[in-house]
């Protein structure tokens, strides 16, 4: 009976020598401690006094919504919300498919600004105002970074089958109208730039017709060409007229017609997700022709500047930026497929002039002919060419001139507007 009173003793003793410790261990510095209420304790089934302990407080940040329209990859802050950097954002992409630019890698339609935003919409954007109608918001996409890292995000986080995303990338957006300013307007397709234009009735005809054009249940994006049409450099989907390129478009800028045929056609073949054609490619079907027997080769050199707006030997008015070249005796609008051998450049020239006349030299090419060979630094080029013919009936829109044109050697056909 004693050893066990003293067994109880000591361990009530114990229990409490445990909960002093614990109380001194917890108090502040200050001496001085708050009790709770007393609690029950399962703990040997004594009575405790548990102390009150402090909880840190949780701090958070409410973030705005825009916080999360930031491209945190982008280091460059932004004048404006909707501006978009076409050489840095995703989704929005300039063509660099240009062919003979004057300064390589930068064209006379990049030039014309360094941002463009909008969205896929039938109306007029303009990026002067950032802005937009909130009564077709609904139908309206912001293209820029955010977006497209947004579809990719619930892509991954829903996990969508791969047949979900093709369905959203193959089916073509409409054409974009955009206006940088008062003088500048461009036409995009799926984010690419097809063509710029100064004039916004002509820029809204060429939006109309490709929206035309990609509403069609027989589109094939193969089939986009460039094409002589009444003698004017003209955009073709197969057999039918697209638009040309007039002399309205090609005042405003140094560049000829044929070659603005040729990039506007690759242009639209990227943003439709089909190979874009070589230069020479490009020509080839434009004027309608193919190979034949003849060869030649020899020494050729350029001519620029000091003739540029003189009278030609056929007649014509000499141009530094058109696709021409000059020899002693071959026929006028002869073709020729010019390469240069030392870097395999080539460009397709019509003869429209007669020279040159110092020896070695043979050919006498244009500053943009030479150009596309790159030849124009050097001055002059050992070459190797091809004279090409006709395998293409003339294009009319004019059914009338047929009927008078019938009786000359290469026959004219009449081809429908698209």
């Amino acid at each position: 009976m004693l050893i066990s009173g003293f067994f109880s003793a000591t361990l009530l003793a114990t229990s409490w020598a445990a909960s002093l410790l614990s109380l001194i261990h917890n108090l502040p510095p200050s001496g001085t401690a708050k009790f709770s209420t007393p609690k029950l304790s399962s703990n040997l089934g004594k009575l405790a006094i548990l102390p009150q302990r402090k909880i840190a407080p949780i701090r958070a940040t409410v973030l705005p919504i825009r916080f999360f329209n930031i491209d945190w990859d982008n280091k460059e802050p932004k004048e404006k919300q909707t501006q978009i950097s076409h050489q840095t954002k995703a989704g929005i992409t300039v063509s660099n498919n240009q062919f003979c630019s004057a300064l390589k890698g930068k064209s006379s339609e990049q030039e014309q600004g360094q941002a463009v935003s909008f969205v896929t919409s039938s109306k007029l954007i303009d990026t002067n105002t950032d802005k937009f109608s909130s009564n077709n918001f609904s139908n309206q996409i912001l293209l820029n970074a955010f977006g497209i890292k947004l579809r990719l995000s619930l892509q991954n986080f829903f996990r969508l089958p791969s047949p979900f995303e093709s369905r959203l990338t193959t089916s073509p957006l409409p054409a974009t109208l955009v206006r940088r300013d008062e003088t500048s307007y461009e036409v995009w397709v799926n984010n690419q730039l097809i063509a710029s234009l100064s004039n916004q009735a002509q820029a809204k005809e060429i939006q109309r017709r490709l929206n035309k054009l990609l509403k069609s249940p027989t589109l094939d994006p193969s089939q986009l060409r460039p094409s002589l049409v009444d003698g004017k450099p003209a955009l073709m989907a197969g057999n039918r007229f697209l638009f040309g390129i007039g002399k309205e478009i090609t005042d405003k800028t140094t560049r000829s017609g044929d070659l603005i045929a040729i990039d506007w056609v690759n242009n639209l073949r990227s943003a439709l997700k089909v190979p874009p054609l070589s230069l020479v490619q490009g020509q080839m079907q434009m004027y309608g022709l193919e190979e034949s027997n003849q060869r030649m080769e020899g020494v050729a050199s350029w001519y620029g500047d000091y003739f540029h707006g003189r009278t030609t030997a056929n007649g014509e008015t000499y141009n530094q930026y058109a696709l021409t070249v000059a020899h002693k005796t071959l026929p006028f609008n002869t073709y020729l497929e010019v390469k240069n051998v030392e870097n395999g450049q080539s460009v397709v020239v019509r003869v429209n002039d007669r020279g040159p006349y110092i020896h070695p030299r043979s050919l006498d090419l244009s500053l943009v002919a030479a150009r596309c060979v790159g030849g124009e630094t050097a001055g002059i080029v050992n070459y190797e060419a091809k004279i090409l013919q006709p395998s293409q009936p003339l294009m009319t829109l004019n059914a009338a001139l047929v009927e008078k044109e019938r009786n000359k050697p290469r026959q004219m056909s009449v081809i429908p507007e698209f």
